[in-house]
């Protein structure tokens, strides 16, 4: 039997970075870890120059992730930024300064980014050993984070709190137990209407009682904050039979 601390996530728009390459920015179906490694070092504090707490953090827990709004809709949204040409005599501190210290570089970028509209999610979090954070410590983290927390992007915040739990069982027991048991308050009705195919998640790492379906490997683990690095990791995906 093992330990989860399980929690939601539901915004009408989020985005979960897939790898940005030309003028279109990708979004994958399912929360990235890098994603939801960001999202519980924001609630922690830890902050995006702190290398080494951030190299701990990204160590130590397993993601499984149950996806509960199979049906949302995705947006492209069109932008156009100004942004200066790369100088590299020159260190902009603020916005403000990129747009004034040298007006005469400032171009155009044009870009599209893609959003999930209404997407909804079960995230179970598993700690290994010498985690630098115990389970409860993150979920009191996520019940008052030191920073916003977001769904990949600023612009997509959670529209529902996330409840953190801390469940014991196998992966399968704890993602039913979140669905049926109201005393967690992880499940919101009137969401329930988009939910889909309740039975198939991703998840890393052994988990018994889980059958798997595919195996891919997704370029998403963080290697280097500062220089925007990550690595591969391997991921599974499957089905697994609820308990009547």
């Amino acid at each position: 039997m093992s330990r989860y601390l399980v929690f939601q996530l539901y915004a009408p728009l989020a985005s979960w970075g897939e790898a940005a390459v030309g003028e279109v920015r990708h979004t994958s179906t399912i929360p990235s870890r890098s994603a939801l490694l960001g999202l519980l070092a924001a609630a922690l504090g830890v902050k995006r120059e702190e290398e080494e707490r951030l190299r701990l953090l990204n160590q130590h827990y397993l993601f499984a992730i149950r996806p509960l709004s199979g049906r949302e809709q995705w947006l492209r949204d069109y932008h156009t930024v100004q942004v200066p040409k790369e100088n590299r005599k020159r260190r902009y501190y603020t916005r403000r300064d990129e747009l004034t210290q040298s007006p005469d570089d400032i171009g155009t970028l044009l870009t599209s980014r893609e959003y999930r509209c209404d997407a909804y999610y079960h995230v179970a979090v598993q700690e290994t050993s010498d985690a630098p954070f115990s389970l409860e410590a993150l979920a009191q983290a996520l019940e008052n984070p030191v920073f916003a927390l977001y769904l990949g992007r600023k612009s997509c915040p959670p529209a529902l709190p996330l409840a953190p739990q801390i469940l014991n069982g196998t992966l399968a027991d704890v993602f039913c137990a979140a669905l049926q048991h109201e005393a967690y308050g992880l499940l919101c009705p009137e969401l329930s209407l988009i939910a889909d195919d309740l039975r198939w998640c991703v998840w890393e790492g052994d988990q018994q009682g889980m059958t798997v379906a595919a195996t891919q490997q997704r370029r998403d683990q963080p290697g280097s904050r500062q220089r925007w690095q990550f690595s591969t990791r391997v991921q599974h995906s499957g089905y697994f039979t609820e308990e009547e």
